[in-house]
Order: structure tokens, then sequence, then C-alpha cells
């Protein structure tokens, strides 16, 4: 007799599932890997929105123009709207901080930019050499700039001045060389090693003057004080002889009569030590290549600037009675300085 419990014990054993714990460590890793790939994808459409694509903002143009207007199959715009749509771009040289030159050209800027029915589009750039650029490189119709700037910018491009301002009945203005008022110095030789500021390296008021005179004096400019600080602006340096911070500056003459008219109090904390010689008064300038139209209307609008009482206000808040024509040689004396500093012939 046959043994029947062999070929049915061998059935039982194949018909006999296998363990499920043999298939749990492969369904934990294929669902962590699934879990992964999906926190990395979530994390990465959290990165993309709150960073990615606010860089991308960033550079994304705020207006767009259409180039080919005269084939476009909109409406016809009139020329007196399409003006209207044409920025005025106006750039000023850190005469003073950008804080105040925004504060005190913004009117300006918006005044010049209504009466040639344009939009004012202003600004403030960190040096002179900057601006000058922005004039060179036409990235700006009209510029404010320091003198020796435009003696920089008329060799190099051909800068061109369309007026200047006329203050007190004059059209000049000068350096001052300050010191705290405590402090002992009689001359400029005596802040030797000391602590100097200047708005910038090529301002006429802030450096070309105090340079020029250590030239006189046999001593070499750019090895004679201590440390030499650039504030980028007339006004904080006139801040740091009363905080202090320096031991001298050189600023622009009318910006410290402004900030003497704002605050008496700056007189009793500040020394005059020496003053310049009267030089032509900064202008405003164009680049040469400017549009002749819009060049001549400019000009036109700054000129008559002191004839309509929004004008004669703004004019007032910059301390300015009305603009003219620069003088001729009005920036002769300039010239020969600059041409001593750095060594033009």
């Amino acid at each position: 007799m046959e043994d029947q419990s062999a070929p049915n014990a061998s059935a039982r054993l194949r018909k006999t599932p296998l363990p499920a714990s043999r298939f749990v460590p492969a369904a934990k890793i294929t669902l962590g890997v699934i879990l992964v790939i999906a926190i990395s994808a979530a994390l990465y459409n959290i990165t993309k929105v709150m960073f990615l694509d606010r860089q991308i903002l960033r550079f994304s143009p705020r207006t767009w123009v259409n180039l080919e207007e005269k084939n476009s199959n909109k409406a016809a715009i009139t020329a007196g709207d399409e003006a209207a749509l044409k920025p005025l771009r106006i750039a000023v040289a850190p005469i003073i901080s950008p804080e105040r030159s925004l504060e005190m050209y913004q009117n300006f800027a918006e005044y010049l930019a209504d009466k040639l029915e344009r939009k004012p589009v202003s600004s403030y750039q960190p040096t002179y050499l900057e601006t000058n650029d922005m004039v060179h490189y036409r990235r700006c119709d009209v510029a404010i700039v320091c003198t020796y700037p435009f003696i920089r910018g008329e060799k190099e491009f051909g800068m061109e001045a369309l007026v200047v301002p006329q203050v007190k009945g004059a059209t000049v203005y000068r350096s001052l060389i300050l010191v705290p008022r405590s402090s002992k110095a009689a001359t400029l030789l005596d802040l030797r090693g000391k602590r100097f500021a200047s708005a910038d390296v090529v301002s006429t008021t802030g450096w070309l003057f105090p340079a020029t005179l250590l030239m006189k004096y046999g001593q070499d400019p750019n090895h004679f004080f201590g440390e030499h600080i650039i504030t980028h602006g007339h006004d904080r340096s006139l801040q740091a002889v009363v905080d202090g911070f320096v031991d001298g500056a050189a600023v622009h003459g009318l910006v410290y009569d402004q900030m003497i008219a704002e605050n008496p109090s700056i007189s009793d904390k500040v020394r005059v030590l020496a003053q310049s010689p009267p030089f032509g008064i900064p202008p405003v300038v164009v680049n040469p290549g400017l549009d002749p139209m819009l060049k001549k209307e400019v000009r036109s609008v700054l000129l008559n600037m002191d004839n309509d009482e929004r004008g004669r206000q703004i004019l007032k808040t910059l301390q300015i009675e009305k603009f003219v024509v620069p003088p001729k040689g009005h920036f002769d004396s300039i010239r020969n300085e600059v041409a001593r500093l750095e060594g033009w012939k």
C-alpha cells in the first residue's frame, strides 16, 4: 500500500503563501523613495515660488515698449500722447547725499519733465564718475554734475554745459576746508597724517582744491593724510567734522551755507581753515549727441524757470535765483587746476 501522505504534504507546502514579513523591507524602501521624491518636488516648488520667481521678477521689464508701432494694428496714438509717454531721464551727481538729493531735486525733475510733457525718471549715482558715465553712454538726457567731472567729461567725450545756476547774483562758488572748532590746526599742513574727508575724489571743492593747495606747498596730496575718507556727499563731509569723526574736510561752500542756514548751531562746532578762490559754479549738462530739439527745449525751460510761480518756489528751495548761460571763460580756472593735478598738457 502506497504512502499517500508525502504527496499531500508537498501539495500543501506549495499552496501555503509566503510569509508577509519577507516583503515588508522592500515595501518600506519603495515607500521611502516615493516620499523623498515627493518632498523634494514640494520643496523645489516652494523654493521656486519664494526665491527663483522673485529673482526673475527683478529683471523683468516694468514697461513694455512696442518697437514696431508703425506696423501695429492698434489705434494710432496722437503726437501729444506719444510725447507724454516718453521719459525724461535726469541724473544727479552726489554733490549732497542721495537722501538729500532726492528731497531737493525731485520737484525740479518733475517740473522740467512736466514742461516738456514727459515722464520724469531720476537717477542718483554713488560717485561723480558714474554720473559722468550716465551722460557719456546716453543713459540719461540731462545731468547735474560737479565742475571737475564736467572738465573730465568735456575732454573725454565733449560733455556740453547747457546752463549754470546763479546764486546771490554770482555764478561762482568756493571750497572751504573745515576743522572742528577745538582743532589747533592753523594751516592745511597741520593736518599731516590726520583723517581727512572729501565728497569724491574728482570733486572740485572736496579734493581738487586741497590737493592743489598741498602741491603748492610742495607736498604729495596722495600721501599727505593718514586716511582719506570719501563720504559721497558734502553734507556728509561737514557732518563728519561736526561729529569729530574726521580731523578736517573740504566742502562745497554753497552746501555749507545752506546747512548753516538750516542749523545755525553747526557754526559753533566747526571752523574754516582755508578758502579757495572762486570757481565757476557746476553746470546742468547733456551729451553732445542729444537730440538738438530736446536740448533747445531743456535749455529754454531752465532759462525761464524763474518766470513762473512754481518754478520760483523750486529754485528757492534749491537756493538758486535763476539759471543762466555759462559766461565766457566760466570754467577756465578749473581747467587750469585740473591740468595741474592730473598733469594734462
